[in-house]
């Protein structure tokens, strides 16, 4: 059964006592990622994820990692554009340890000089293999070009040149004020007793102090935009975006059965048409990229140069063909128990139930079931799916990502326009 409360110091928790457990999993989630940045600091949140790993007053960048190990070794984290999360799963006798262990790392790391610039020089190379992936780079840079210059649009890791100009006050001062109480919900899932971890807990989470300082979000413009870095490979990475919903709009559900059958998995139309039957690309898919003020819908397809605009085409077909005539019977079904599926494998790990806890309770403040959100996805409906196709794939809030080899389209002049054309082309939008 899933409890909440709030340590003395306002931080929420959310824990979930499951008897049939073997296994606890613990999380920090903390609502501060790229888009709390700005253009002079970007990827410093990301830094600090890095940094609480490399030493506490405590214990050394060589204990901590001992640790890790004495519990298992599952202990991680990760900085994405609206929350920096640390994480761990672990067996019941390793939870104390592990809380203290967190807490210890996120609250009295020193940032010892000589540790931060080598840690800088780490984040740099992820930065520079980031940009040898021609996959991650079509994703990451027409996000930030559509949304620009709003931060939500930001890359998470930063730009070189950024993070080598981070000094270790700079770092410390962002921690401290987006470290706070306010912006933290503790998650813990499985094998444990609750009295005794709460008051754990509340020793060592709840005198984190509290601060209700920081600014308001702001929702980003959308901007039809194009995106286009030549590179010396093989392949074209195509990413074609649409303006789409936050992570909290009501038609979640609704987007979730449409991604599915649109490009979400291996019998959706997208890969039947463009992969199965044209044979025109080896991987091609769809995914929503949601947050809390706004969102974008990606179809990604890799394809030999001189199938650009082949692809492109079928794309715009298929979207048209969808708005239009909506999902059958039979890929309702398919799509609804595909979704509930991956929802109930999730759900039977602790490590799934502690990050669904605390993503839902930072998201809408409360925790829906797991039979709340099932039911939900069941009332889905043919008709709800063509409306939203109809209000979010347009034309006009369109955007599209071509990175590779380009001498397939040498000579074109590649603007939105260009975009919009070749998505019409075998057909008008209806």
């Amino acid at each position: 059964m899933v409890l909440e409360c709030q340590l003395t110091n306002g931080i929420r928790v959310v824990y979930d006592r499951i008897e049939s457990a073997n296994s606890v999993a613990f999380g920090v989630r903390i609502a501060v990622g790229s888009q709390n940045e700005n253009k002079k600091n970007n990827g410093i949140a990301h830094m600090i994820e890095h940094m609480v790993f490399k030493g506490t007053k405590k214990r050394t960048a060589a204990q901590i990692a001992d640790e890790i190990a004495d519990v298992g070794g599952n202990v991680d984290a990760y900085t994405s554009k609206e929350v920096t999360f640390y994480y761990a799963w672990v067996l019941p006798e390793h939870l104390k340890k592990t809380i203290r262990l967190l807490e210890d790392m996120l609250f009295h790391s020193q940032f010892l000089e000589e540790e931060f610039e080598k840690e800088k020089s780490i984040v740099m190379e992820e930065i520079d293999m980031y940009k040898d992936s021609p996959e991650d780079v079509v994703h990451e840079m027409l996000q930030k070009k559509v949304w620009e210059p709003h931060p939500l649009g930001f890359l998470i890791s930063g730009e070189r040149e950024t993070v080598e100009e981070f000094t270790r006050d700079e770092v410390k001062q962002f921690m401290e004020w987006h470290y706070t109480a306010d912006r933290i919900i503790l998650s813990v899932a499985g094998a444990f007793d609750p009295v005794e971890i709460l008051a754990l807990l509340e020793e060592t989470f709840g005198e984190v102090p509290f601060s209700l300082q920081s600014p308001e979000l702001t929702i980003p413009q959308f901007t039809p935009s194009v995106y286009i870095e030549k590179k010396d490979i093989e392949q074209v990475h195509i990413n074609l975006v649409f303006e789409s919903i936050s992570s909290i709009a009501k038609e979640r559900y609704t987007f979730s059965v449409l991604n599915s059958i649109l490009g979400g998995n291996v019998n959706s139309r997208m890969f039947m048409k463009i992969r199965e039957e044209m044979g025109i690309a080896y991987a091609i898919y769809s995914y929503g990229s949601s947050y809390k003020t706004t969102g974008l819908f990606h179809i990604y397809a890799g394809v030999n140069p001189f199938q650009v605009e082949n692809c492109i085409q079928a794309m715009g077909e298929q979207i048209r063909i969808f708005a239009k005539e909506g999902p059958t019977a039979v890929e309702l079904v398919r799509a609804k128990e595909q979704i509930k599926t991956d929802l109930m494998i999730q759900y039977e790990s602790t490590k799934g139930h502690m990050n669904s806890n605390a993503k839902e309770l930072m998201l809408f403040g409360k925790v829906a079931s797991l039979q709340e959100t099932l039911a939900m996805v069941n009332q889905v409906k043919r008709e709800d799916v063509i409306e939203v196709m109809n209000q979010y794939f347009s034309l006009e809030k369109i955007g599209i990502g071509l990175v590779g080899n380009l001498e397939g389209i040498e000579g074109e002049p590649i603007g939105i326009e260009w975009v919009r054309n070749q998505m019409e082309k075998r057909n008008k939008f209806t």
